[in-house]
């Protein structure tokens, strides 16, 4: 008889371990699924924020034009290629804007504006023999630009901050300023080169 107590009672000792512990396993993940669901639900973004993401927007489509005259205008294989470049990863860049502001539920614009449609305007109509040097000033501006927003959309947000649009930007920008340094030195090439005029391709 008493070693038959002694048995139900261990029986019972081992089923209270075992529900506290798997009461406490609950209560684990229930903590972890839930640190996990706050840090997934960076879904917001301030008005300057989505105003950044349209300037952004804007500009890919900016380079993506400029790229394609560069290809169409060019008289050097420097600038058809470095145009080619532009429009490669320009396009990747949109699609990858395209699919953070949908995270964020921002709506990008679909066209340039008239100021960046006037001066594509005027890289067009520039005399052929100053495409590349017009071409070489234009990239070079709008991409130093493009820094100074991100750089100033940046300027309170930690480098530990983790958010979808704070990796976007420093990447971008990271990016952006590898692009710029490209095209400084081939415009310091150009303007090194004799009569500051790179012969055209035969």
């Amino acid at each position: 008889m008493n070693n038959y107590l002694m048995a139900v009672g261990c029986v019972l000792s081992a089923s209270i371990f075992c529900a506290c512990d798997s009461k406490s396993t609950e209560q684990q993940t229930t903590v972890n699924t839930g640190t996990a669901t706050v840090a997934g639900l960076d879904t917001t973004l301030t008005q300057e924020r989505q105003e950044l993401l349209a300037f952004a927007a804007r500009n890919n489509m900016l380079q993506i034009a400029m790229g394609k005259m560069a290809i169409e205008q060019g008289r050097t294989d420097n600038v058809k290629a470095h145009g080619q470049d532009l429009v490669n990863w320009h396009t990747s860049k949109q699609q990858e804007l395209q699919e953070l502001a949908q995270q964020y539920n921002v709506a990008l614009p679909q066209q340039l504006n008239k100021e960046q449609l006037d001066h594509l305007e005027d890289i067009k109509g520039t005399n052929p023999e100053k495409f590349d040097e017009e071409y070489w000033d234009s990239v070079t501006d709008a991409q130093q630009d493009a820094i100074d927003r991100l750089d100033d959309g940046l300027h309170d947000v930690e480098q530990a901050n983790a958010s979808a649009f704070s990796l976007w930007a420093r990447n971008t920008m990271k990016e952006l300023r590898a692009q710029l340094e490209q095209a400084k030195a081939h415009k310091l090439e150009l303007q090194n080169r004799e009569g500051g005029i790179a012969p055209a391709i035969q």
